[in-house]
């Protein structure tokens, strides 16, 4: 604390109007012209700058799944569980879900090769001249649980399809509750014909 100055009393008595006055080492000098020409400058940005319409941000593109007008999807519901199971993804493409089919896809031809694969296994094992029927076996049941598996993946992709089919016109929403507490609320709608 400075010693014979009271708090503040320099600001009162207008000791940064003097030129070359510090009142700290990092606090520079002001004369008294700066804050008209700062004052001036604002009130030409003010004038001159944006407005507030222009500052404002612009609305988000439209979610495309949210953007339907239509609540009837493009395929039935057992058309498009038919589809997944022929070829598993199909039904999601044609319901608009293209990322989900290409999934199931990638997997139902995953477990084919596999049993493609095990497969030439057995028949490997097979080929072998004094016949190893310990071997033989464990490649066989290899085999059906691959067989097994791409009918599973094949059931599973038919299901979601179905599912995707009747949820064909969900909007699902997370805002925050109406009466402002902390937490949030999901919100359904559902259109009953």
């Amino acid at each position: 604390m400075v010693t014979g100055v009271a708090c503040g009393l320099q600001n009162r008595c207008g000791a940064f109007t003097r030129p070359g006055w510090v009142r700290f080492p990092h606090v520079p000098a002001i004369s008294g012209r700066v804050p008209v020409a700062a004052a001036g400058l604002l009130a030409v940005v003010a004038a001159v700058g944006p407005t507030a319409a222009a500052q404002e941000r612009p609305a988000p593109p439209p979610d495309p799944v949210s953007a339907r007008t239509d609540t009837v999807p493009p395929i039935s519901s057992l058309g498009a569980f038919g589809r997944s199971m022929i070829l598993p993804g199909w039904g999601q493409v044609e319901v608009g879900r293209p990322e989900r089919g290409a999934i199931y896809f990638g997997a139902a031809a995953a477990s084919l090769y596999m049993v493609v694969k095990s497969q030439a296994k057995l028949n490997a094992a097979r080929d072998i001249v004094p016949e190893d029927e310990d071997l033989i076996d464990a490649r066989t049941r290899q085999r059906e649980n691959w067989i097994v598996m791409s009918v599973f993946i094949a059931f599973v992709s038919g299901l979601d399809a179905w599912v995707s089919t009747h949820f064909w016109d969900f909007e699902a929403t997370i805002d925050a509750p109406p009466d402002g507490t902390a937490g949030a609320s999901i919100g359904l709608s559902v259109a009953v014909p």
